[in-house]
């Protein structure tokens, strides 16, 4: 029996130092808050509501990130990372135990290499986002300022069997590219959409600037049988000011499926013109390009935040043409308690007008919200 106690007591000492050298840290967000909105599609419907809303200002989520430590600079890591709704309760994505980021990640002198389910490098989420700092807003305070109002749609703002590249940072620039197999079980195929990233981040003492190219490779379906691909290239960053900081975002795309302005799904189900719903649910070739400018500045112990962008877009696809224009207005005030805990609110509008031939559909959304305190936390392990 001592001999088994010298034994157990030599191995959790080992234990004890092998994980001095690792970490694993348990962290969440929650956040709640309350909506009122009036909604017009321009089709005959309008809804007047006041809501509970989940994650206005943040994502709610849990996650799981670990870390160790091999030395000479090389770590090896994981990001497990799962959204819910706060207001149900309800998981993000019905049947993913990790919806929002499941990667495991080797850092070394040379840089990051990743893989696993993560979100496109055109979003302002996840370990590996690149358009977190092109408008105040990111993807809004509930539905208010959000940058994909304007932006060509992507066919999903996450991907699963992703391979993800991030270079060391050099004189403040840093390279970070992506390509995604597609789904499960149709890796590579042609029934799976593959999407490639590529962008150029810089980040000065005053400034930081981001050039991204993203492209999907759309997959053969029995609507589609040949899609067009769909690329967007986005330009941007920020300025700061002494206290006041500027915002810019540029964005030009190609055989796009849709843009993110008001009711556009409305409008593809209903048709337009002489362009039939069922020829709008196989729409394949928008082009165009959208702005955003925006700003920041302290007010009152808090941030005061607004932006406004713009998307014109279009198509000859059909015989007759289709033309799609629209864009968002939004003000918004932060206040930190502290580290972890904020009230935000904002108010905000958008619009839009589809139209083709001598028929036109203009739908229009108004926003205000109020957001109870945004908890964060993190649990060290």
């Amino acid at each position: 029996m001592k001999k088994l106690s010298i034994a157990l007591l030599a191995a959790l000492s080992f234990t004890a130092t092998a994980y001095a050298e690792s970490s694993v840290t348990v962290y969440g967000r929650i956040d709640v808050g309350v909506g009122a909105s009036h909604v017009d599609n321009g089709l005959g419907s309008t809804v007047n509501n006041v809501e509970m809303i989940s994650g206005g200002g943040t994502s709610n989520r849990i996650g799981i990130k670990g870390t160790e430590d091999l030395g000479n600079g090389y770590k090896v890591k994981f990001v497990l990372e799962n959204g819910f709704d706060s207001d149900t309760g309800a998981e993000g994505s019905e049947g993913l135990a990790f919806s929002r980021e499941a990667t495991l990640q080797i850092e070394s002198p040379y840089g990051i290499l990743a893989a696993g389910r993560s979100s496109v490098l055109g979003t302002d989420g996840g370990s590996f986002n690149l358009l977190g700092n092109v408008n105040p807003f990111g993807t809004g305070i509930w539905e208010i300022g959000n940058q994909n109002i304007v932006y060509a749609k992507l066919p999903a703002s996450r991907n699963d069997n992703a391979v993800i590249y991030r270079s060391p940072v050099m004189d403040g620039f840093q390279l970070t590219t992506q390509y995604s197999m597609g789904e499960e079980g149709h890796e590579n195929r042609s029934t799976s959409d593959h999407y490639f990233g590529l962008g150029v981040t810089w980040k000065g003492s005053q400034a930081e600037g981001v050039v991204l190219f993203e492209r999907v490779n759309e997959k053969l379906t029995t609507l589609k049988r040949n899609p067009k691909d769909m690329w967007r290239v986005t330009a941007g960053g920020n300025w700061k000011l002494q206290s006041f900081t500027t915002y810019l975002s540029l964005q030009y795309f190609r055989n796009a499926d849709g843009v993110g302005t008001p009711a556009f799904g409305d409008m593809k189900d209903h048709g337009i013109g002489k362009i039939s719903a069922a020829q709008l649910k196989v729409i394949d070739g928008l082009k165009g390009g959208s702005v955003i400018l925006g700003f920041s500045t302290p007010v009152l112990g808090g941030n005061l935040l607004g932006a406004a962008g713009y998307v014109h877009a279009d198509t000859d696809q059909y015989a007759s043409k289709l033309k799609v224009d629209g864009g968002f207005v939004g003000l918004g005030y932060q206040y930190a308690f502290s580290k972890n805990t904020k009230l935000y609110s904002a108010i905000g509008a958008s619009g839009a007008k589809y139209k083709s031939s001598n028929e036109s559909i203009k739908p229009k959304a108004f926003y205000g919200t109020l957001g109870l305190p945004t908890i964060s936390n993190h649990l060290s392990v």
